[in-house]
């Protein structure tokens, strides 16, 4: 497919990652960029002057191809804030409080707004991104009510009522598995491999049962030094024993996970030893069609 024949500009732009979109009038992807270019990398605020080269390197005709922009992009410290819609929140309720302005080469831009949920006083939470995955699920399920769990540094659990995200709660399961990785007195003594070790993981999510979160991390220091785990070991145990402990919070017996391949792949192995049923779509594919469902929306509004 031509270069040419882009028609709209979509990114996904977090904290740590950048993703280029490029899409035709239909919203098929004609290209695509990935980069270590997230909103930590961007000095003084040069959101357009970082974006640029990116948008030439898919075509260079780019100055008048609009920009549809998610993720922690709109927030507080990224490049325009896009203040959050309270759950219940829609398609149609992400498309109508994008922010718009114009680049400085002359396209459109628009940055779509996170979501955000509060059930009492002390209990609120938020997410930037994630909502565009999960309007994209209908696309390939067919289903309006749902329960969906999205891995990731920060995991998000959200229930979809009536075709509109209802509730959700957020766990730092990934980041916490970095912190204890690399700075805590339970580091693995070698990193985890590629090909995850069934046998370690597993381990961890039984040890879970009981939901002592706290002893259970201790574990992995103790029970090396008794020489139940081996060194090779650690890195799933831990892992095993942090997803397990998040998915032992869910009282769903049937979720919907949506992320990366190697990331879903764990859990769906701890929501099998819990008995969890699991249906796993791509992010990029659930990012995409929930982005196509946004676009027709703002089109409906012109």
């Amino acid at each position: 497919m031509s270069k040419n024949s882009i028609a709209t500009f979509v990114v996904d732009w977090g904290t740590s990652n950048f993703r280029l979109f490029g899409l035709d009038s239909k919203g098929a992807l004609v290209d695509t960029i990935e980069a270590p270019l997230g909103l930590l990398q961007i000095k003084d605020g040069k959101f357009a002057e970082a974006l640029e080269p990116k948008l030439k390197a898919l075509t260079p005709s780019y100055q008048h191809i609009p920009v549809l922009m998610a993720g922690m992009v709109g927030s507080a410290s990224g490049w325009r804030e896009a203040p959050y819609v309270a759950a219940p929140a829609s398609v149609s309720d992400i498309a109508n409080h994008a922010v718009c302005f114009e680049l400085p080469w002359g396209a459109q831009a628009r940055i779509l707004p996170g979501v955000s949920y509060r059930s009492a006083e002390f209990y609120c939470d938020v997410m930037r991104g994630e909502e565009v995955q999960v309007f994209g699920l209908p696309f390939l399920t067919e289903s309006k009510n749902m329960h969906v769990v999205l891995p990731g540094t920060h995991s998000k659990h959200v229930d979809i009522k009536s075709g509109s995200i209802s509730s959700f709660s957020t766990y730092f399961t990934g980041e916490l598995y970095a912190l204890l990785s690399h700075y805590s007195s339970v580091k693995p003594p070698l990193p985890a491999q590629e090909i995850i070790n069934e046998d370690a993981f597993v381990k961890g999510v039984k040890r879970t049962a009981e939901g002592a979160l706290l002893n259970d991390i201790f574990s992995a220091r103790s029970l090396r030094l008794f020489g139940e785990l081996a060194d090779h070991e650690v890195a799933d145990y831990l892992s095993g024993i942090l997803i397990g402990n998040e998915l032992h919070s869910s009282t769903h017996r049937n979720i919907y996970l949506v992320g990366g391949e190697a990331l879903c792949a764990r859990y769906e192995l701890a929501a099998k030893e819990l008995q969890i049923e699991t249906y796993t779509f791509s992010g990029n594919t659930c990012f995409l069609n929930g982005i196509a469902r946004i676009i027709k929306e703002i089109e409906n509004e012109q």
